[in-house]
């Protein structure tokens, strides 16, 4: 009996030792569905937003905030696990699903290199696209880890001016969590950035300091995060740093 009852002990001791690393490893995340068990929590829909307006070319960023976000991105991508769905949303204006969520990563390389400055801002539409866009992957396959959004930005939302407008960023961040798809809201820039736009007596300076608070508020409102970058360095730490690898 006491040989019966050891062996027992030592099962139970196994399983709760189990138990133990499967916790560990599937870290929880705010604002995200949690992965079922047995799941590795970056097996998981990434929607990557990137801004594309004009203010996206100001140098503050060497060589500029458009080339080091691009080449921050495709960074990104490579670094993936390969099982990863990842899309990609521009926007200026108007947003555009550029590439949606699939483990392609040449196609996403080469909409990254196609990208090209247009006027205006639209923050929470852009929002919106890359929410509809997982929502149409999980009606084809239900997702089965966490989803995320990178939003990777420069200025305030200019369209529409409001951002608790029903098409506004912090409605849209709001959206985001109760689907359970947290921001990782990436200010790059400073504010010091300047543009040259021309005018009817040549070129004209102007100014497009980075806009962190408004940033910062939509990770808030989505259960996601914020960070800061003014380097390409820094941009790719910031990408690195929101999800795991391979």
């Amino acid at each position: 009996m006491r040989q019966r009852h050891s062996k027992l002990s030592v099962a139970a001791f196994l399983a709760a030792a189990v138990v133990g690393l499967t916790s560990a490893c599937a870290t929880t995340l705010p604002g995200h569905a949690q992965p079922k068990a047995g799941l590795a929590v970056c097996d998981a829909v990434v929607m990557f937003v990137l801004d594309i307006s004009l203010s996206m070319e100001a140098t503050d960023v060497a060589p500029t905030r458009l080339a080091a976000a691009t080449a921050a991105a495709k960074d990104y991508a490579q670094r993936l696990p390969p099982r990863t769905q990842l899309g990609l949303i521009t926007f200026a204006g108007t947003a555009s699903v550029q590439v949606r969520p699939s483990a392609d990563r040449v196609a996403f390389a080469r909409a990254i290199d196609a990208v090209r400055l247009a006027e205006r801002t639209a923050t929470g539409e852009a929002i919106f696209s890359a929410l509809a866009a997982i929502d149409v992957l999980h009606t084809v396959a239900p997702i089965e880890g966490p989803r995320r959004i990178i939003l990777v930005s420069d200025g305030k939302q200019t369209v529409p001016a409001d951002l608790d407008d029903t098409r506004g960023a912090f409605t849209a961040a709001r959206e985001a969590k109760r689907q359970y798809a947290g921001i990782s809201a990436i200010s790059l820039g400073t504010t010091s950035g300047v543009i040259e736009i021309p005018g009817a007596q040549g070129t004209d300076q102007v100014r497009v300091p980075t806009d962190e608070d408004s940033l910062r508020e939509v990770g808030r409102l989505s259960g996601g995060d914020f960070h800061s970058a003014t380097t390409l360095a820094e941009l790719t730490a910031a990408l690195a740093g929101s999800t795991c690898a391979p």
